[in-house]
């Protein structure tokens, strides 16, 4: 690799939407372009560092085994100091601040950072993040919506907001056999499947799906529901599942790798999350050609429209989630539309080719800004 020299700096590299995100993009860059490293706080053996090593890209852990182990940093310090990138590349709060204080003490040129969520931070942390927002070039946002709460919220300058929506690998997700998957399955042809993708944590909204599910089952006694995901979470959820009687028709299926596969076999995908800043498994669904209910949270309405791509709820509310449900089950017409409505939007403008192409157009704007000429390349080492 003999490209510009950029450092990814993400907290772990466990499975989750800023991982993914991660991945696809290192996936599709130029790498006669640019030369990328990856670095995270820890986790640097978790699922997403091997699909990262798969690319040929190194992956760097630094070793933050607790709060505490503030080396971590010196680590991260000299690993910038050496390698000398003309890019640091930050993503989640807890590397866009060292990486923002870091990235200029050893003279990177340019430091980009991420806001991704529209979580509800505590005042520490929107103060330290607008305390550092100066040593940053720019902010991605994966959506508009997004972008407003760190322009109101945190205070982000809007010269600094840049929006590059999530992407999905369109060859990776797209209408699948859904006899097939069924078969693996073990689950008929004819009874209704409703099913989620995302980590087990209270965000995702899950508990509210299972009271939902729990209320739905009374009209629509064959109805299965599949969680398809790992978390601190799903001990609580199983139970709850067994509490509300439900537990024979939720099938808890963990963290899986052939989710693209998975999800053509479903009639209906739900993400019932309290808050999303651009949910990759509402993308993904609705490249399978799934019709998707969801809560109408953070960037959500602006991948789902409400009445064409799929339907939209208000979140907490598992009433309102299981009659939206309900509804969209009586109607296979209606999903069939949604299913193919949603695929079409996605072709047009959510492919992961566009992500790649407005990250690199970004990059080349700020080397110019730093005058710093592509053809004057700089090997990480």
């Amino acid at each position: 690799m003999n490209g510009i020299a950029v450092l990814h700096l993400i907290t772990e590299l466990d499975i989750g939407g800023a991982q993914t995100a991660l991945v696809r993009l290192l996936a599709g860059m130029r790498r006669d372009c640019f030369s990328p490293t990856v670095a995270c706080l820890y986790n640097g053996d978790a699922t997403i560092a091997q699909r990262i090593r798969a690319l040929n890209i190194p992956v760097v852990d630094l070793g933050m085994t607790a709060k505490w182990r503030w080396d971590a940093f010196w680590r991260l310090y000299r690993l910038l100091r050496r390698g000398q990138p003309a890019i640091l590349h930050t993503w989640m709060f807890h590397a866009n601040i060292p990486g923002r204080v870091l990235g200029r003490l050893a003279g990177v040129p340019i430091v980009i950072s991420s806001e991704r969520t529209m979580g509800q931070e505590s005042r520490f942390r929107y103060a330290v993040n607008r305390i550092t927002l100066p040593l940053a070039d720019r902010v991605i946002c994966v959506s508009e919506r997004v972008a407003d709460f760190a322009a109101r919220v945190i205070g982000v300058p809007p010269s600094k907001l840049v929006v590059i929506p999530n992407g999905v690998p369109l060859e990776s997700f797209q209408p699948g056999n859904r006899a097939e998957v069924r078969a693996l399955l073990g689950i008929g042809l004819s009874k209704p499947i409703i099913g989620t993708v995302g980590r087990l944590q209270p965000v995702k909204g899950i508990h509210d799906l299972l009271k939902a599910f729990a209320h739905l089952v009374t009209g629509h006694p064959e109805a299965i529901l599949l969680v398809i995901g790992e978390g601190p979470q799903r001990t609580q959820l199983e139970a709850l599942a067994q509490e509300l009687g439900i537990s024979q028709r939720v099938h808890f299926l963990g963290s899986r790798t052939d989710v693209s596969r998975l999800l053509s076999g479903m009639d209906i995908f739900v993400l019932p999350s309290v808050w999303e800043g651009m949910p990759n498994a509402v993308l993904e669904a609705m490249a399978v050609g799934l019709p998707v209910v969801a809560t109408a949270v953070g960037g959500t309405p602006e991948l789902v429209v409400d009445g064409v791509t799929g339907l939209l709820v208000r979140p907490g509310n598992p009433l309102a989630l299981a009659e939206t449900l309900a509804a969209l089950l009586r109607d296979s017409d209606q999903r069939r539309k949604m299913g193919r409505a949603g695929r079409e939007r996605v072709v047009q403008c959510f492919g992961v080719e566009r992500v790649v192409e407005q990250t690199e157009r970004l990059y080349e704007r700020l080397l110019a800004e730093k005058g710093i000429e592509p053809t004057n390349k700089v090997q990480f080492r």
